[in-house]
């Protein structure tokens, strides 16, 4: 069956090592464009850090598409929102002083591209988040949060060996509450439990009237899982880690060598 709907991880899937486009992974996606395919960055960035990535692909109309913040958002490229899933501010007050308890470095996503910390002293990992995704970053008091604050996430941010220590112990309370997952070697995020990569793009399809069979999705770490299981291609970058190899249908090359443009190219351009 042909692919109509292509949805990529961007950092370390779609962009090299040093986090820039190839020549060869635009014009594949171009050429997948002009087919009528549709073609949807899938990231854990937000809207923000998307948008140059958006203007080089060409992929900035009404009808582009873009799912930020892990799934829990799903946007038209223009940024007209479309499905959003949030943390309420009631669960989020509560998660706040277990992850203060424990010591590790913590801040919170909204929807409108903010980041949000309680104590001034802001980890590093927070501030090169808000640095390379453009996000504004607030210290704001947990009880001054504004009621109609809308959360789209609530990650750790701090040295690998740190998350590996906290996340063995996390409580299932919180586990099984929130859809909890590593999207790099230095974040972990906590989500509302419908807010995954694989559910905005099902769902996005839906709306589109593509069936699961006619998505190809592509990504390398643990946060693409879900979109990796159900698409009817789901292909594994080769930097991807053992898990994401495990579930794919098909492995291309890695983000330094256009993995990208070479799945595009086989199994969309000349499949």
């Amino acid at each position: 069956m042909a692919i109509k709907l292509i949805a990529t991880d961007i950092d370390n899937t779609l962009l090299t090592p040093d986090k820039k486009l190839t020549a060869r992974t635009i014009a594949a996606i171009q050429a997948a464009k002009e087919q009528g395919v549709h073609v949807v960055l899938c990231t854990g960035r937000p809207l923000t850090g998307v948008l140059p990535l958006l203007k080089q692909l060409g992929l900035t109309t009404n009808a582009d598409y873009v799912i930020t913040l892990n799934g829990a958002q799903v946007q038209r490229a223009t940024g007209e929102q479309l499905l959003a899933s949030t943390i309420p501010l009631s669960e989020y007050r509560q998660l706040v002083p277990y992850f203060t308890r424990v010591g590790v470095n913590m801040h919170m996503v909204t929807l409108d591209s903010n980041v949000y910390v309680h104590q001034p002293d802001v980890g590093y990992y927070t501030v090169s988040d808000t640095y390379h995704t453009r996000m504004h970053l607030h210290v704001v008091p947990l009880e001054q949060l504004p009621a109609d604050i809308q959360i789209a996430k609530y990650m750790m941010a701090d040295d690998p060996a740190k998350i590996d220590a906290v996340t063995r112990q996390l409580p299932a309370t919180i586990t099984d509450h929130f859809y909890c997952v590593r999207s790099e070697r230095f974040f972990y995020e906590l989500l509302n439990k419908q807010a995954t990569k694989g559910n905005a793009v099902m769902a996005l399809a839906h709306r589109l009237g593509i069936t699961p069979a006619e998505v190809m999705t592509l990504g390398d770490e643990n946060n693409d899982l879900t979109m990796i299981a159900q698409a009817g291609l789901g292909v594994a970058m080769g930097n991807a880690n053992s898990q994401v190899k495990a579930v794919a249908q098909a492995i291309t090359a890695d983000n330094n060598h256009d993995g990208v443009a070479q799945a595009i190219e086989k199994y969309v351009l000349h499949g």
